[in-house]
């Protein structure tokens, strides 16, 4: 194994994800808000704020594996908030009377995946609290009183996600998504448990279907198919609903928001009084780190990155050593899935709904859709693209985009847009329900190479049995090919072209899951040069999780969630080149400037120096 140098860069992002805003009290039963918010660097932390002056304290959670509080609910009659957290499903407690954050368990802890990503909490009128999750739809309730959890399983066989509600008859039911959302309601004393009211379906755009608390404190329905009300087992049509319940006020009847919330900031509260006197208080804190989804090399020559929830844009300048969190850079939110540069500007390809914008180096930096925005939001690739995945600038003249679909649907688009028109395409299904993974550009015979997986969007499970790979005229916008070079392709997790029509995939094999296959491809002949599986004693767990590739000199390097791995360029024996531990592992995609490639350890900016 080659001898390789890494140093630290630093820490470019400290801000907090999902975060939420509630009114309760203090240890003395004074009025102040409460805040949750997730970070990856350390456990997610519960914020209490003190509404007229912004004076805050933190308390952390007690897992470092759980980093985002997902759900949280402020409960009058316990005095205390409780918090649904991710990644591990557990249920947290914050009690002003002791300053205590707490766990209180797991929510399914004889099956923590299907409760891994508590989806909300309610309150039913005897106290208790019911919780939804995802991945298996499951239902828990907890019980203050006596710390008792009570595991009621799966409330729909198929969808993945459930979102309770409590009503003040005592009405427990929740909404189920993401593929047909319906409602179901529990009999919490039985365990029985049915569909009520009417059904809809995201991939074919039939339907909509929201449970709501309304201001009588009884749970209610809104449909296509009208107005109902669910009472116990049943949902009984109504000719009107109520208004939606309003949020939980200050004493008085101020709300209260994070002014700054649009710009994914959260240090300024804004406090509105009912005559709508509006005063804004400032709210100090720091995070001890948000995760970096991916690093770019940019149209001038500095590292960009993104960061995950919330997706801020940062800068590295390894000349002058200069590490700056730029802010906001797309109305997404979320993360810079993909990023590329185009006539001295970049690209980025935001999650969620797959938004686009563009930013110019040369020019001041201030975020926003107006013309003269810096970086400007672009709008969505298309109606179905959620994940922007890969990104390809140039062919034709435009930026190209591959794209997982949105929640609850099947078919990733292949789409582009213009500069010079300020127009998007798309093209949907190129290979049946599979998802755009993977571009590259055959600079030489002018065509993309777009590589496919069968991945669905998120809360539906695949329904194709196998994708493949496609080349693609950007002059005539139409596939010049498709196929699979007769291999039982799952997944194209990236490419790397190297010229003369050759490249190199990781792929995903049906016989070979999880474990990836590196494989050299000759795209003129429509063969395979190569195959080499990443696995054996030798290499350890090196091959798991994050799988990029890049190219360097005379190599073609692959990142992984556990280091670095490299081929020399026509051929696939496979050497390690730097085996790392899971806190200073890659998590994503890296930039290369000159012989050094700058890539996130979770919320770290790190440098690897490339070996000749």
């Amino acid at each position: 194994m080659p001898s390789v140098a890494i140093r630290e860069i630093g820490i470019p992002v400290r801000s907090a994800t999902n975060v939420q805003l509630f009114a309760g009290e203090d240890r003395k039963g004074t009025a102040c808000l409460y805040a949750t918010m997730g970070q990856m660097a350390a456990p997610f932390f519960v914020l209490r704020i003190d509404p007229a002056t912004g004076a805050c304290e933190k308390f952390l959670g007690q897992h470092a594996g759980d980093d985002e509080a997902v759900c949280a609910h402020w409960s009058p009659r316990w005095r205390c908030l409780f918090a649904g957290v991710w990644k591990h499903g557990h249920l947290y407690r914050f009690d002003p009377r002791a300053d205590v954050l707490e766990c209180l368990g797991r929510l399914n802890a004889s099956d923590p995946e299907a409760a891994c990503f508590p989806c909300g909490i309610a309150e039913h009128p005897d106290g208790r609290l019911f919780i939804g999750s995802y991945g298996k739809c499951d239902l828990t309730s907890y019980d203050p009183a006596t710390g008792v959890f009570t595991n009621y399983g799966r409330m729909d066989e198929t969808d993945m996600y459930f979102y309770p509600r409590c009503g003040a008859d005592g009405t427990v039911a929740g909404l189920v998504r993401m593929t047909r959302p319906h409602v179901v309601a529990l009999d919490p004393a039985t365990g029985e448990h049915r569909t009520v009211g009417p059904v809809a379906d995201v991939q074919r755009g039939e339907g909509h279907v929201e449970l709501f608390t309304g201001a009588d404190g009884l749970l209610y329905l809104r449909s296509h198919a009208g107005n109902f009300r669910v009472q116990g087992l049943e949902a009984i049509p109504v000719e009107t609903a109520p208004p939606p319940l309003p949020a939980r006020t200050l004493p008085g009847g101020a709300t209260f928001r994070f002014r700054d919330a649009a710009r994914f900031a959260y240090h300024t509260l804004e406090i509105t009084e009912p005559d709508g006197a509006a005063r804004t208080v400032p709210v100090n804190w720091e995070g001890e780190g948000t995760a970096i989804f991916l690093c770019h090399t940019g149209p001038d020559g500095l590292v960009y990155g993104s960061s995950i929830l919330p997706e801020h844009l940062f800068v590295h300048d390894p000349a002058t050593g200069r590490l700056e969190d730029l802010g906001a850079c797309s109305i997404s939110g979320g993360e810079a899935y993909s990023m590329g540069n185009l006539d001295g500007k970049l690209y980025i390809a935001s999650y969620p709904a797959a938004r686009l914008s563009v930013y110019d180096p040369a020019r001041p930096y201030r975020f926003g859709t107006d013309p003269e925005a810096n970086p400007r939001d672009l709008g969505r690739m298309d109606e179905v693209a959620y994940r922007p995945r890969a990104m390809v600038c140039g062919p034709a003249g435009k930026v190209w985009v591959a794209s997982i679909p949105d929640y609850g649907m099947w078919g990733g688009t292949l789409a582009w847009y213009d500069p010079a028109t300020g127009t998007f395409g798309s093209h949907r299904h190129i290979f049946p329900d599979c998802s755009g993974y993977a571009l590259a550009y055959l600079a030489e015979d002018d065509l993309l190479l777009a590589g496919f997986s069968i991945d669905a969007g998120t809360g539906a499970q695949p329904r194709a049995a196998h994708a493949g790979l496609a080349l693609w005229d950007p002059h005539r916008d139409a596939a010049a090919w498709t196929g699979d070079l007769g291999l039982p392709i799952t997944s194209v997790e990236d490419l790397c072209a190297v010229g003369d029509g050759l490249a190199y995939a990781v792929l995903l094999l049906a016989e070979a899951e999880p474990k990836p296959t590196v494989a050299f491809l000759d795209l003129r002949q429509r063969v395979t040069l190569g195959l080499r599986r990443l696995e054996g004693a030798d290499f350890g767990t090196l091959f798991w999780g994050c799988r990029t590739l890049f190219r360097h000199r005379d190599h073609v390097y692959g990142a992984t969630w556990r280091g670095v791995y490299r081929a020399r360029i026509g051929g696939v024996d496979v050497e390690p080149v730097w085996v790392a531990d899971a806190e200073d592992a890659p998590c994503g995609g890296g930039a290369v400037i000159g012989d050094t490639w700058y890539f996130p350890s979770c919320h770290r900016l790190r440098a690897l120096a490339l070996p000749a």
